[in-house]
């Protein structure tokens, strides 16, 4: 009952989306770095590099009341390398110790979502320690929008968190999708004290070759930004936000720019030795079959089938110009990822996936083990 009045608190003061209904949020573990610090993750995932270009605003304790933080984010889908666990961007919104936080952003993770595409994703943290992707005490309240769904990439959307009578709601574009509640803390994480914006890749070594944000540097003007970056009070008012530069990982790979108070841009290619990122079937004109993969060598890009009853040309066209970009099939996705330490440019779909040992181990969370 406590959800349902919530929701209709929400939904009446920001409104409610149009799209259909979507499924309950499936919990998931996973390697996520605690924000800002390249050594604070899951002990379970021990191994993990976690690269960061952050941006931060320490709430001073005279500041009372700063409940919650936002963003505009464009969204992408960095290549991810073989071996790495996600490329992300996030807000986290931390106490004055940093051991009670909340995060939400979009992901590119085939350990949690079982493809190579962008999602929303919602994580938490209690005295210091990690949870799940999406579950672990999360109650979904939306009927539209929900931790895990897909989204577009190279589109700006809003994510946001703010505390909602004592409880952590996460919003996408103004809905409410569901909340934390108060209880996972005991009562007692009610106020920020740190809030952080930033791109982090989680990887198996310390110079990737999986891309942050669109693969651009943080001063390229088409790289992925930040804007209108804001402060929350717990009646929901909102402040601009007074970010400066907070960690910065590895420069050589991953930039931060067009740094502002209230926006900056951030990202980058990774390493370009040591790994390659095959060219896309985009980049060759292709829309559909196997092609050579021009940089990865010895490897192939699976471009995906054509639409409707077309049938693929020997120049690897679509007679009536529907492929793969146009109707959402899989594309873009090297034949053989277990060789040639090739990335793939966020066009998988099931059945041509290696996913690694992630899913191998299973990281589908029982209903039981949802809760802390």
């Amino acid at each position: 009952m406590r959800a349902v009045l919530a929701f209709v608190m929400v939904a009446a003061l920001l409104g409610s989306a149009t799209a259909g209904p979507v499924d309950e949020p499936v919990a998931r573990y996973a390697p996520k770095g605690m924000p800002g610090q390249p050594t604070g993750g899951s002990r379970v995932f021990a191994g993990t590099e976690y690269l960061y270009v952050a941006t931060l605003q320490t709430i001073a304790p005279r500041t009372a009341g700063v409940a919650g933080a936002g963003a505009m984010i464009i969204q992408a889908d960095p290549a991810l390398g073989i071996g790495d666990a996600h490329s992300l961007a996030e807000i986290a919104v931390q106490s004055a110790d940093q051991r009670q936080i909340v995060e939400i952003g979009w992901t590119v993770d085939p350990g949690v979502n079982n493809d190579l595409q962008p999602h929303v994703f919602a994580f938490h943290w209690v005295d210091g320690e990690p949870s799940c992707y999406n579950g672990c005490g999360w109650v979904q309240v939306s009927p539209h929008r929900r931790p895990g769904m897909r989204v577009s990439p190279g589109e700006p959307h809003r994510y946001e968190i703010k505390l909602v009578n004592d409880d952590w709601w996460l919003f996408y574009d103004g809905e409410g999708m569901g909340y934390y509640p108060q209880s996972l803390w005991g009562g007692r994480f009610k106020a920020a004290g740190l809030t952080q914006w930033f791109g982090e890749v989680a990887a198996g070594v310390a110079s990737p070759c999986t891309h942050m944000g669109n693969g651009k540097l943080g001063a390229d003007p088409a790289a992925a930004s930040f804007d209108e970056l804001r402060l929350f009070d717990s009646q929901g008012a909102s402040v601009a936000a007074a970010a400066e530069m907070g960690a910065l990982t590895n420069p050589a790979l991953y930039t931060l720019g067009r740094l502002t108070p209230t926006s900056f841009a951030f990202g980058g290619p990774g390493a370009a030795t040591g790994c390659c990122t095959p060219s896309t079937c985009l980049a060759a004109g292709a829309e559909c079959g196997s092609i050579p993969d021009s940089i990865c060598a010895g490897n192939t890009l699976a471009c995906g089938t054509c639409g409707g009853t077309d049938v693929c040309t020997a120049d690897h066209l679509c007679p009536s110009g529907v492929g793969p970009r146009d109707d959402g099939d899989a594309y873009d996705v090297p034949a053989d990822r277990g060789s040639g330490g090739c990335c793939d440019a966020g066009g998988g779909g099931p059945g041509v996936l290696v996913l690694g040992a992630l899913v191998a181990l299973g990281v589908l969370v029982p209903a039981r083990l949802r809760t802390r």
